[in-house]
């Protein structure tokens, strides 16, 4: 998509914006909020305060854990990033209608890390989770493992695995890809070295939409002499692309709103790039496009 400026060429990034599990969320929220006025989200639906703050001017409520208690009989939105077992158990027991959103990916590496679970419990072994501790599906996917998961947040955490035993190994769908490589090639390759008949099996867990984007991205990023990157702050998948134009192009800048835009960041420029993450809206993309035209 292009805006023609009397001076510039803007081009927003076809292919950013919403991923097919937040995408279906957001539509699971709208369609129920065209049933009623209330209707509940466990927790932010995306890491995106300006799509949030559209659903919740038409209605939708962001509960805690501490809300669930009030919430018997109402229905709650379980998000893309998936819930343990033990969050279902208690929504049923205490009488909420749940709506379930959580993404297909997400979903089959739940059901996988159950069935690893119940494996490697048989043989001493290890269940390995590459993710961010705190991160909501790596919680969701722990939950799954009964008991058993061990979180791994970078390479520099490698020595907490016992090599002797059988492993199977997971990550969070939206960490980087090449990280999880090494830490795949480096357990393999310890493994060989201390078991006889080495047991070790890593899980294909990296969301394709995640890694299939950086390409095109990458190609992005160097058509254009500036890329503004608009994501969420606390978005990892955000955070990974937007380190991605800006290892292809240095002029790469990472903005919520429109109105953090700079006005030096355009002096002499005259093509400038939008790009997004897994949690931009193409809305907000486009209002970037118009601030950059009133601005420049």
């Amino acid at each position: 998509m292009y805006y023609l400026c009397i001076s510039m060429i803007i081009t927003i990034d076809t292919v950013a914006g919403f991923c097919p599990g937040v995408r279906r969320a957001i539509k699971k929220a709208e369609d129920e909020l065209g049933k009623s006025d209330e209707f509940f989200s466990y927790g932010s639906i995306l890491h995106n305060d300006s799509e949030m703050h559209r659903l919740e001017d038409k209605g939708l409520s962001i509960a805690s854990k501490d809300d669930l208690e009030k919430l018997g009989g109402k229905k709650l939105l379980i998000r893309a990033h998936g819930e343990p077992p033990e969050t279902y158990k208690h929504l049923e027991k205490i009488g909420v209608e749940v709506v379930d959103a959580t993404c297909a990916v997400v979903r089959r590496i739940q059901q996988q890390v159950s069935r690893a679970a119940d494996d490697m419990n048989k043989v001493n072994g290890q269940l390995l989770i590459f993710g961010r501790k705190e991160h909501p599906e790596v919680i969701g996917l722990a939950g799954n493992a009964k008991g058993m998961a061990l979180i791994l947040e970078s390479k520099d955490e490698l020595d907490i695995v016992d090599l002797s035993r059988p492993i199977r190994l997971f990550s969070q769908t939206t960490m980087d890809a090449d990280q999880y490589l090494f830490i795949s090639d480096t357990i393999q390759k310890g493994v060989r070295e201390q078991q006889e008949e080495p047991d070790f099996i890593r899980y294909d867990s990296i969301c394709r939409h995640v890694t299939d984007r950086i390409p095109s991205l990458e190609e992005f990023a160097e058509r254009s002499e500036v890329i503004i990157f608009v994501s969420g702050k606390e978005s990892s998948n955000g955070k990974k692309l937007f380190n991605v134009c800006k290892d292809k192009n240095p002029k790469t800048f990472f903005i919520s709103e429109p109105d953090e835009l700079k006005r030096e960041w355009f002096d002499g420029v005259g093509t400038v790039g939008i790009s997004g993450a897994a949690s931009t809206p193409q809305w907000l993309m486009e209002n970037v496009a118009r601030k950059i035209e009133e601005i420049i």
